[in-house]
């Protein structure tokens, strides 16, 4: 991977991963969530780094789906770091698979927002019920966004309605941060 050392460097990366799969969101998390375990003892991780683990996670096997964590309190007022990003992947691979088996994903008007059914006997999920980035390309691109702020467009004539702000530096990601990342990767819009 190359060198990235702003959150425009890093937004566009992820833009150019997120735009060269097909794969269904739902499948992509569950193999960000399986690749995970190899990078659980690391405290932090370098956007490079970060950015390796994605596109691993396009291409990896995804695990099947467990009926059980749907029903699993997936609560996070316990826990932190690894264990906490964890149940929100979990959580948000849950939310995805009900809403397609219902048919919620089937929605013209996905742009406004979908929200997962969460039928009765759900557990505690610490994701909100309202989905905006459904595919992996917007749901990349909204993480950066709702993790290190916005991004330059790096092409002339670009269309914007005020000049953008300027790139930012930015450091190696934490638990914590990951986990503010798929949760906004899910809501920002």
């Amino acid at each position: 991977m190359s060198s990235v050392r702003t959150n425009s460097d890093l937004y566009l990366a992820m833009s150019r991963l997120g735009s060269s799969t097909r794969r269904p969101l739902e499948e992509f998390l569950r193999a960000w969530w399986s690749t995970g375990y190899d990078l659980s003892d690391a405290k932090t991780l370098e956007p490079s780094t970060l950015l390796s683990w994605i596109s691993d996670a396009l291409t990896a096997p995804a695990p099947p789906f467990e009926k059980y964590w749907a029903r699993e309190d997936l609560d996070l007022s316990e826990l932190d770091g690894f264990s906490g990003w964890s149940r929100v992947i979990r959580a948000q691979v849950c939310d995805l698979t009900e809403m397609a088996s219902l048919g919620v994903l089937r929605s013209q008007a996905s742009y406004l927002g979908l929200s997962a059914p969460r039928p009765p006997g759900s557990g505690r999920r610490p994701t909100p019920p309202v989905w905006f980035n459904l595919d992996v390309a917007s749901y990349l691109e909204s993480g950066v966004i709702a993790t290190v702020g916005g991004w330059r467009p790096e092409f002339e004539d670009a269309l914007v309605d005020e000049a953008p702000p300027e790139p930012l530096a930015i450091d190696a990601f934490d638990w914590e941060d990951l986990t503010k990342f798929a949760l906004g990767a899910q809501t920002h819009q």
